[in-house]
């Protein structure tokens, strides 16, 4: 697959972000548990974009993976997002009932979710990193909702073990302020002009 831009990340939802907005990408995992590192809640903007540059080292650190998958790639992108609830920082729930914790905690609330970007120029060196913060409010929901939830897996592989795109079709009372992108993964409305441009850049003689 010949992609001018590698995801660093195994998720499903950014690729499909990315491909919507007409970015073909091919995806590495990096090498890092990013549920294992703390996010600090006054930081969370740092500490996400901090990850995200983790993420995007640990791929460029594998170098015959690399070129063996995404040799002539330009740009190098990787995303970091939690949720923060006061001074609780919530990430990907590693059970189901640590996912039920993070929901019961979040009804009647507002929660900011914030994700963290790094952008690797891959030809010029030269990186771009911003985080983009949004807000997530939850009404009150059922006990048969939330069980319903949690026994379908909802919650798996997802900050704060939910994906905001599913939680209105399950009648789950959800409101958001921001960029939606943002609470999904990847801020696909500041991301966008600045993936144009390092592309845009790599067709331009140097």
């Amino acid at each position: 697959m010949n992609a001018r831009v590698v995801l660093a990340s195994s998720s499903t939802r950014r690729r499909s972000l990315l491909a919507s907005a007409g970015f073909q990408a091919i995806a590495i995992a990096p090498a890092v548990d990013d549920g294992s590192l703390r996010v600090r809640a006054r930081s969370a903007q740092r500490d996400c974009v901090a990850l995200a540059w983790f993420k995007v080292a640990q791929v460029i650190k594998t170098p015959q993976l690399f070129q063996a998958r995404a040799a002539g790639a330009r740009v190098l992108v990787a995303a970091d997002t939690v949720c923060v609830l006061g001074d609780e920082v919530m990430g990907k729930p590693s059970t189901a009932e640590e996912a039920r914790r993070m929901l019961r905690s979040t009804l009647g609330r507002t929660q900011r979710v914030v994700t963290g970007v790094c952008l690797v120029d891959l030809q010029r060196s030269e990186r771009s990193l911003f985080a983009d913060v949004a807000e997530v409010h939850f009404g009150e929901i059922t006990p048969t909702q939330l069980d319903q939830h949690i026994a379908r897996d909802g919650w798996q592989g997802r900050a704060g073990g939910y994906n905001i795109e599913e939680l209105p079709s399950l009648g789950w009372p959800v409101t958001w302020t921001g960029d939606q992108t943002t609470i999904i993964g990847l801020p696909m409305n500041m991301l966008t002009p600045i993936l144009n441009q390092m592309l845009l850049r790599g067709m331009m003689p140097t």
